[in-house]
This record gives C-alpha cells, structure tokens and sequence, in this order.
C-alpha cells in the first residue's frame, strides 16, 4: 500500500511540473515574429518547433527583448502596443495590451538597460524614441534625427546613454538619451540598400542587417565583414546568440532563419517560419546595454520536473519490494 504523504507530495510537484499554458522560455530559445496574425514562433536553439505564442491582436510582430525577470515584451507593428508573455509558459501577462504608445507611429523594436528600463522605436508617426520604466510608466520621449523612416530599429551602448538607430537609410545614427542630444553619426554605409536591425559587440564595432546581406563594423565604423546566404536577399531582423560567439538573423520575405558565427560566417544552424519574418528575440541573448539577462531555466520548470520524476520513481520502487498481500 502506498504511503498517503508520498502521494500527496508527488501530486503537488507533479502539478507545478506541468505548465498552465505552455513551455518555458529555455536558454538559447528563438522568438520569430510573423508578418500577420499577431503570431511569434517559439523555437528551440536547434530550430525545432515549439508553438506559437499569438498577441490576440492579429498584427505583425516585430521587435522584442526580454526584461530581468526573463518574460518576453513584443512590439506589434501596425497597432503601435506592447504585449508581455510570461517566461513560465508563454502565457500573455496581463494587461493586453502591456503598453499603447504613440498612435500610427509603429513600434518596430525594443531593447532594455541595465536599470530595468525600456526603450522602443518608432518607424512612423512621431518617430520619436520612448522611454519607460520596468512598470510601463512613461519616462521620456526624445526626437531623434530621422535618416530615411523614424527611429526605427535601437540598440543601447554599455555607457547607458549613447542610443545607437537606424532608420531604412545608409546611416547608423547616435542619440545620448541623459542630455537629449542628438550625435555624430558612427557610419554612413556605402552603396544602395536600408539599414534595419543592428547589435552592438564588446570591441565598439556592430552588425547591421542591411537588406541584401549582414555587415559587421569597427569600432572606427568601417566594414570589416560580410554575411550572406545565396537566394536570401532581404536581411531584416538580427539578435546575438547567448553563446558569445554567433547571432541570428532572417530574411524577411522568405522566412529563412539563419544563425552565424561572427568569427567565421559560417551558418550553424537554419530553419523556415512561413510566411515570412519580421522580429527575432533569443532567449538569454546578452547586449551591451544590458549585460546581465536571465540565463536560468524559469521557476516551476526543470527543477519541479525533476522532483516529479524523483518521486515516480520513489513509488515505482516501493511497490517493486512491498511484500504481496495474501
């Protein structure tokens, strides 16, 4: 007969085991956002196919980072929100919509500091560039110097004030958020194309997803490599692999996903979200502007499965040796 504690201790861990909604965000797990329906693929580091996470507002999904807690912040494109998903299990954390910001302007990407704040790009409308706190309180507002389409895609520096951007130009732009003033430029890139997502690395230098192939530049801003993949000529979305070593990016149009080792271009690893790719967020991913993301499993994940497990096989082990009722 099975001891009622053990049962009971068993069907408590076994809950917790069980997600409420869905997996757990785990290191070095891809986000993919989709042109429509409000979808974000959840993919493993392999690129397998986990599910989908849906926004319920049926927009494209563009830019997300993930705040200190590990849950997942996405920027809906065509409806200018913010929607938050739990790193439990995929679940919207309420409110939905987590943030409105300026009506028409598209929200394209967002990236977070070291304190907890947020910041988000704009594409249209004010184009202006948003601050707010880890609540979702407003902070500020600052009128960054459009190049080609708004602030567009952002990426924090290590000092916590100098913003990089791009703006579907030839130009990598510079905006210090502590005094509201705009920069110098960091590069002008030569040639025909638009400039969208960019990663600052620890050397000064950056990559940049600019349309017809990926470019990696010094600190200095001058190119120094190239990414490209035949047959994939519309690089948009770009965000670096907890690993140190690689990043991902996307074609927006044919919904390739690639991921590179900086160091040598090689591509380690590829996978196809249909209908396209609009954003990208991985899971641990390490930036300059905040160097300490989450990077372990979720509370209520492994750990709890573990002890589940651990208690199976407990049960399975007493009714192994009880002696047999007559």
């Amino acid at each position: 007969m099975n001891n009622p504690k053990i049962l009971i201790i068993c069907a408590v861990f076994s809950a917790l085991a069980i997600p409420s909604h869905g997996a757990a965000f785990l290191l070095g797990d891809v986000f993919v956002g989709a042109h429509s329906g409000g979808v974000i693929g959840h993919y493993t580091s392999a690129g397998v196919f986990i599910e989908n996470l849906v926004t319920g507002n049926g927009a494209e999904q563009t830019g997300m980072a993930f705040d200190s807690s590990g849950d997942l912040y996405a920027t809906s494109f065509g409806t200018s929100t913010i929607t938050k998903f739990s790193r439990v299990d995929g679940s919207i954390v309420s409110p939905n919509p987590f943030i409105i910001n300026d009506p028409n302007s598209h929200n394209e990407s967002i990236v977070f500091d070291s304190s907890g704040n947020f910041f988000v790009g704009q594409a249209d409308g004010t184009s202006d560039i948003i601050k707010r706190n880890s609540s979702g309180a407003f902070v500020a507002r600052y009128d960054v110097t459009d190049d080609n389409r708004g602030s567009d895609w952002v990426d924090l520096a290590s000092d916590q004030k100098t913003m990089f951007y791009t703006s579907e130009g030839r130009a990598i732009q510079r905006f210090d958020v502590s005094t509201n003033t705009q920069l110098a430029n960091f590069a002008t890139l030569a040639g025909s194309g638009n400039a969208f997502a960019l990663r600052l690395l620890a050397d000064g230098g950056l990559l940049v997803a600019d349309r017809s192939n990926i470019k990696r530049l010094n600190s200095a801003g001058a190119v120094t490599q190239t990414y490209d993949v035949a047959g994939q000529d519309f690089f948009f979305a770009l965000n670096l692999d907890p690993d140190g070593n690689s990043f991902w990016s996307a074609d927006y149009t044919t919904g390739n996903v690639y991921k590179f080792n900086i160091a040598s271009g090689a591509v380690s690893t590829s996978f196809n979200k249909a209908g396209g790719v609009s954003g990208l967020a991985v899971y641990g991913e390490i930036t300059q502007g905040n160097p300490t993301p989450p990077r372990s499993v979720p509370d209520g994940g492994t750990s709890f499965a573990l002890l589940g497990l651990s208690c199976l096989s407990l049960m399975a082990l007493r009714r192994a040796i009880a002696p047999k009722q007559a």
